[in-house]
């Protein structure tokens, strides 16, 4: 094909493949949330025509219009392999493979070969979609995906950029010392993936445990989310999501519970105010997992929690809830003791 085709070809269809990436990102992003599958990035890159031309004389195409499958990419990055593999199911069943020129994790390297690859996959958009008049446009034009956990995309990175160091042929005792740590960074993907498969039965465990009414669990992050949201459900009451940190972050909840004598999921349950539930829907009050629990503590033995637990924070969810769980005496004198840590709200 003649520069002066090629420019022709991409002055048409390069528009619509830039088209055609940002549309399947938005595609894969609504599949991916819908299935409530984790995530780390989904990010999408139209060629520009310098690198179309560059690859069509170094791969020296005669009708690149067809045989280039990548001018539109959708990369993936997940956590755990597992992730992989219920992102590629899903990409099986919403798009249409070419099979001939994807590359799924089957195709294994050799035995002296540096990492692992990702899984490819080229599609187009199907006759399903295509039929909608928003896509109508990008009817039959091909994409690669590319999906990788994230410690396959380090490797990747490290391995494949042709402006760093560890790529080309090195000596033999530096090559080595490459294979032996990308077998090391495998061997962790795979580990951590089993974590990842561990933590799980450990919630199926702990559900199955407390469905037949066993709460001799002890505190960690895992059992103290799946707990406290098993009891805002059966309750009624909403949690709120945190702004500025993880949502499983609860060191510092457990430490200050273990400082309370609160080790188990029983004894915690001990410690709920009989009313909590009520007085929160009385005052349509919400807060987040720590607020609830902090609240619990507080209520249960507001003293020992100022004597004996270590705690970083100031505040407090709600004085108007407070008042409705604590008796008069004990309001007065729970004032006077935390006074000093921005007790009332600023609109008390």
């Amino acid at each position: 094909m003649e520069d002066k085709e090629i420019d022709t070809w991409l002055g048409k269809d390069l528009p619509k493949y830039k088209v055609l990436t940002n549309t399947v990102v938005n595609i894969v992003e609504s599949l991916l949330n819908g299935n409530k599958i984790d995530y780390l990035t989904i990010t999408g890159r139209t060629k520009t025509t310098e690198s179309i031309k560059e690859k069509i004389q170094r791969k020296s195409y005669n009708t690149p219009e067809t045989q280039m499958t990548d001018l539109s990419g959708i990369r993936i990055i997940a956590y755990f392999e597992s992730d992989v593999d219920e992102i590629s199911k899903i990409i099986e069943k919403s798009f249409c493979i070419d099979k001939q020129n994807s590359l799924s994790k089957d195709s294994l390297l050799a035995a002296d070969q540096m990492g692992y690859r990702s899984i490819h996959y080229v599609c187009d958009l199907g006759n399903n979609r295509t039929t909608l008049p928003e896509f109508n446009d990008l009817n039959g034009m091909k994409f690669e995906f590319q999906i990788r956990t994230v410690l396959q995309h380090a490797w990747a990175e490290l391995a494949h950029d042709r402006n760093y160091k560890f790529s080309g042929k090195l000596p033999k005792e530096i090559e080595r010392k490459i294979y032996l740590y990308a077998g090391m960074l495998e061997i962790a993907d795979k580990g951590f993936d089993e974590i990842s498969s561990q933590m799980n039965e450990y919630v199926k465990d702990f559900n199955s445990r407390t469905n037949k009414g066993d709460y001799n669990i002890e505190i960690n992050s895992i059992s103290l989310e799946e707990y406290i949201e098993k009891w805002a459900n059966s309750n009624n009451f909403e949690l709120r999501e945190y702004l500025n940190r993880p949502k499983s972050d609860f060191s510092d909840l457990i430490c200050e519970l273990d400082q309370m004598g609160v080790r188990t999921i029983l004894e915690l349950m001990k410690i709920i105010p009989d009313n909590y539930s009520e007085a929160a829907k009385k005052l349509n009050y919400s807060t987040t997992i720590h607020g609830v629990i902090r609240d619990w503590m507080l209520v249960h033995d507001y003293k020992k929690y100022h004597d004996e637990v270590t705690f970083d924070w100031h505040g407090f969810s709600s004085t108007a809830m407070f008042s409705e769980l604590l008796t008069p005496d004990r309001m007065s004198e729970f004032y006077e003791i935390y006074k000093d840590h921005d007790f009332l709200d600023d609109d008390e």
